[in-house]
């Protein structure tokens, strides 16, 4: 308090004035509620003011008072206190002090006043104490309410048995209550401490928590501070401890103190615990049953929750079911079923093993076993109920009683023989009617004794089915020999499975005859190395006896040889009077040579009209052997040819035979059947109804001509195929009307090859068919160029193509060649297709049909080499063939030959009466020329004009031909 203003009291010079008005300053502070005193302690005077008087409850004025009148106006239970404070005063070092007492009033009032004052010494040197005094009564009413309060809520938390703490945070000091200091494990009683000591019990994890919590408080994320934490106490126990705190900062915001309660909450945290650990087992027993579980309300029968087994099972999954009832999603199959059990439940309080009928999803019905209880979820009262699937075990049981079923059909119905006995006796306990067909006896008959009593098989055999059983555990298809009751003996076949019925060990037999089977596997053992028609070894036991024959022979250094023979123009046979006449012709060889050789000796039949005969154990000099074997080989050729009849047809048979000596010709018999092949191909190419034993030259000549085949192919491959043309001209004007193609090979190695070395390997191997093809097609594409060049004119010149016969009798022979007239756009009459007489004989008809369908889109035919095959003029009148080619041959020799000179005579008269055009070929000399002209041809081809000349020099010589 600033002193008051005296500016109005100064003195006129205006310098300030000291504090002389003493009345007036006690009246200021008696004003203030003030009282001022002295006690001068060597006088014992003690003096105060008037407003000192009424603080103590004085109405008269009262200056001066002694020390006991003093302890007088105190309350007599603070005077004690008041003398020994006094003295303590008097001889205390402290120059200051202050003290507290009531004092009673004359109303019975009681207030407590505060003295405060020092010790001074005045200037007679005695000691004087001085002070004021002021009342505070209101306040320590205050002070003892708080306090009344503080006790007050140290009584509720301690009966809560809560504890509380207060944080200083600048000092770091922290005060708990005895409660709190008990929770944390520590001292007994209040904590007063640091921070950090009273929570030393803390776990370090949950003290990472605490932090954590502590500064979301402190940035404000969060108004309270609440953590719950555990406490490790010193004898080993664990607290689990919830802290809840409020902080509070000064007026600058800076953070000055927490206050909060612990609460052990051991027990709850403990509950929690084991309810999560509940609600876990629940979850997991529920998620993971394999059964379907539902939780349904029991009011409206709402499904709550499903596990993923009811969705597997009926199909419906959570979002489909939960929220809506049984009756909604339709799962029951029988709505009453489902009312007479949901009243099962509510007068029973729970449903045991319950069987109903449910839908599922796709519609599909299955059989659950249902089972519910009663639970309460969040205080409502629900239903938990579990299905349990038994469809596959209902069907597995009506499997079951279906198989028993088809078991006791199977047992009386099998055509097998089945039987029931005991293990240990071998008595019969059952027996089908398949066992009295096999054996003969009725089962009443069997019932009740063994099978040694009844003879069907020997007790040896038993022995060793029972040795077979101990070893393997069972019998699969064994092969035995058993007799019926009249002692026919059969061969049957036996499986036998151990069984156990009624507690005894029993056998489960069955048996099958097998004799007919074993006749027929011995007849399908002799056809497979035997032919059918002739019952003579086929191919496979052939090489099997020639390698025994061939191992035998070297180890006793004997000989022998194998003839393969080859019926000449068998195939005429069975075209003209058929098959059944061909296969009675066959049996007569097979008999003729069965008859002609040794025992020792093998005919074998390799199939069609191809027979072998093996002779074998032969001794001397190879040239005796080889003369006694063409001495076997001219007799059967000899007997072979005999003349027979059949169905009134005198037939004449004759063989081709090739031979090889063993091991002379091969040690293998691979070698020795390949190189006697080789010698009877010899024999057919020497005329047929020959004889032609296998020489090393002939192997040559195969390899060479199968070296050929391949090279053959790969030309094709490689492009290694040219056509040549020789021009074709009319004598009379010197013009070109046409040319032959002709085809040419140029080998990598050997260069240009004459088409007499490949033609015949072509048409033999089949790829006659390909390259001829190939020869049409390029034919056309030669003679397209030759149209665009301008060298040729399309209704004056043709290009003449050899057409092969086995080419021509493709079926698609007619769609080749249109196809390849169509692929370059040429002109049908420029194509003119050379056939020989060859194609026509072998089938008349289709030759005819072929040829006018290609005539009717344009293209043209000539006869080649007309005159040296079958000429007739029959089939020739009905061929439309616009041109006749004389063959060389006659014109080579026409000149000194007049035979030949007469046939080209005939030939041309001939071809004028038909109305054809005739070529010569071979042409080369100019008499030559002139002797066809005089007979009427005009038409040639030949080294007089040119020789055959690759397609750009034929170009040329058109070029050059017509500017001459």
């Amino acid at each position: 308090m600033l002193p008051p203003d005296n500016t109005a009291n100064a003195s006129p010079s205006g310098a300030p004035q000291p504090w002389q008005d003493v009345a007036r300053l006690l009246s200021m502070l008696d004003g203030a509620g003030l009282g001022l005193w002295s006690w001068n302690v060597q006088r014992g005077a003690m003096h105060w003011s008037l407003g000192t008087g009424k603080l103590f409850g004085l109405s008269a004025p009262l200056l001066e008072l002694s020390p006991d009148r003093y302890l007088e106006l105190i309350v007599p239970e603070d005077r004690p206190h008041i003398q020994t404070a006094v003295c303590s005063m008097l001889t205390g070092a402290e120059s200051r002090f202050s003290f507290r007492h009531r004092v009673c009033w004359p109303d019975a009032s009681v207030r407590w006043l505060e003295i405060d004052g020092q010790r001074q010494v005045n200037e007679d040197g005695q000691t004087v104490l001085v002070g004021v005094i002021r009342d505070i009564t209101d306040r320590h009413i205050q002070a003892q309410a708080l306090e009344d309060s503080q006790e007050r809520l140290e009584l509720a938390l301690a009966s809560a048995e809560l504890g509380n703490w207060e944080w200083h945070i600048p000092s770091d000091r922290l005060y708990a209550s005895s409660r709190a200091s008990e929770l944390q494990g520590l001292v007994e009683g209040p904590f007063d401490g640091s921070f950090r000591e009273f929570f030393r019990s803390v776990a370090a994890n949950d003290r990472k928590t605490m932090r954590a919590a502590y500064s979301d408080l402190l940035a404000g994320r969060r108004q309270t501070y609440q953590a719950t934490y555990q406490a490790n106490h010193p004898d080993g126990t664990i607290r689990h401890l919830e802290s809840t705190a409020k902080l509070y900062r000064d007026e600058r915001g800076t953070p000055l103190r927490m206050a909060g309660i612990i609460i052990d909450a051991t027990e709850r945290v403990l509950r929690a615990q084991h309810l999560a650990a509940s609600e876990a087992k629940f979850s997991a027993l529920f998620q993971g049953s394999p059964d379907p579980i539902s939780l349904s309300r029991i009011r409206d029968g709402v499904f709550m929750e499903i596990n993923p087994s009811f969705s597997v099972v009926f199909g419906w999954e959570s979002a489909d079911v939960v929220g809506r009832s049984a009756p909604e999603i339709g799962i029951w199959q029988d709505e009453r079923q489902r009312k007479y059990l949901f009243e099962q439940l509510m007068r029973d309080q729970r449903l045991e093993n319950a069987e109903a009928q449910f839908r599922t999803r796709t519609g599909q019905f299955v059989t659950c076993v249902v089972s519910s209880r009663f639970i309460r979820v969040d205080r409502r009262l629900c239903i938990v109920t579990t299905f349990r699937d038994i469809t596959k075990r209902q069907q597995a049981e009506a499997a079951l009683k279906a198989s028993e079923v088809k078991f006791a059909k199977a047992f009386h119905s099998s055509p097998d023989a089945i039987i029931i006995s005991e293990r240990g006796t071998g008595r019969f306990i059952e027996v089908n009617e398949g066992f009295q067909r096999l054996s003969g006896y009725s089962p009443e008959e069997a019932i009740g004794r063994t099978s040694y009593e009844l003879g069907v098989w020997p007790s040896t055999q038993r022995q060793e089915i029972l040795e077979r059983l101990e070893r393997d555990g069972r019998v699969t298809n064994w092969e035995m020999v058993g007799q019926d009751r009249h002692g026919r003996l059969k061969h049957i076949e036996v499986s036998v499975e151990p069984i156990v019925l009624n507690n005894t060990d029993c056998l489960l037999l069955s048996a099958r005859d097998i004799s007919q089977l074993k006749a027929a596997h011995a007849q399908i053992h002799h056809l497979a190395y035997h032919d059918p028609l002739t019952n003579l070894p086929n191919r496979t036991l052939l090489m099997d006896r020639l390698t025994q024959q061939t191992a035998l022979h070297k180890r006793h250094k004997l000989r022998g040889a194998l003839l393969f023979l080859d019926l000449d123009h068998f195939k005429h046979i069975n075209d003209s009077l058929g098959h059944p006449v061909g296969d009675a012709v066959l049996k007569m060889i097979t008999a003729r040579l069965e008859a002609s050789i040794r025992q020792e000796d093998t005919v074998a039949r390799l199939g069609g009209d191809e027979f072998v005969v093996l002779l074998t154990g032969l001794t001397g000099k190879r040239s005796e052997v080889t003369r006694h074997v063409r001495q076997v080989a001219e007799k059967l050729r000899t007997l072979l040819a005999e003349p027979m009849v059949f169905e009134g047809n005198r037939l004449q048979v004759t063989p081709s035979i090739g031979i090889a000596l063993m091991p002379d010709h091969g040690e293998t018999p691979a070698d020795l059947l390949k190189r006697a092949d080789i010698a009877l191909y010899r024999a057919k190419d020497a005329g047929r109804n020959a004889i032609q034993l296998f020489r090393t030259t002939m192997q040559q000549a195969a390899s060479a001509r199968l070296q050929l085949e391949s090279e053959l192919r790969l030309a094709l491959q490689r492009n290694e195929f040219e056509l040549y043309l020789q021009p074709q001209v009319d004598a009379r004007s010197a013009r070109v009307i046409g040319a032959e193609v002709l085809l040419r090979w140029h080998h990598p190695v050997d260069g240009v090859r004459s088409p007499a070395q490949f033609i015949d390997v072509l048409e033999e191997s089949g790829l006659i068919v390909e390259v001829g093809n190939w020869v049409i097609r390029e034919a056309c594409r030669i003679a397209a160029s030759l149209l665009v060049d301008g060298v040729v004119d399309s209704d004056s010149f043709s290009l003449c193509v050899n057409i092969s016969p086995r080419q021509f009798r493709q079926s698609d022979f007619v769609e080749r060649v249109l196809e390849a007239l169509k692929a370059v756009s040429l002109p049908h009459a420029m194509i003119k297709l050379e056939i020989t007489e060859g194609i026509v004989i072998q089938n008349l008809d289709d030759t005819i049909a072929k040829m006018r369908r290609l005539c009717r889109q344009g293209v043209s035919f000539a006869m080649d080499d007309f005159g040296t095959g079958y000429s007739s003029l029959t089939y020739l009148k009905r061929l439309p063939v616009d041109v006749l080619k004389i063959d060389q041959s006659f014109v080579r020799d026409a000149l000194d030959d007049p035979n030949d000179a007469e046939i080209i005579r005939a030939i041309v008269a001939m071809a004028r009466s038909l109305r054809l055009e005739v070529i010569a070929e071979g042409v080369e000399q100019q008499a030559q020329l002139e002797l066809l002209q005089a007979q009427g041809c005009h038409l040639y081809q030949g080294y007089l004009f040119s020789r055959p000349i690759p397609p750009a020099d034929f170009g040329e010589l058109l070029k050059t031909h017509s500017l001459s």
